[in-house]
């Protein structure tokens, strides 16, 4: 995924560093809250992008 992207280091990457960084976090705390699975997890980010492909945000 990562070589879709440009990483400069100079604009935007910061942003995108810390939105994986905030998304992550909250999969690990969904995960301790939930005692689900890493699949389940997966399942639920691709269900997401899946809407967001569909519908657009």
């Amino acid at each position: 995924m990562s070589d879709r992207f440009e990483w400069d280091d100079t604009n935007s990457s910061g942003i995108w560093w810390s939105t994986n960084v905030s998304i992550r976090d909250e999969c690990i705390l969904l995960k301790e809250d939930t005692q689900c699975e890493d699949c389940d997890i997966v399942e639920l980010l691709r269900s997401i992008a899946k809407d967001i492909e569909e519908k657009g945000l």
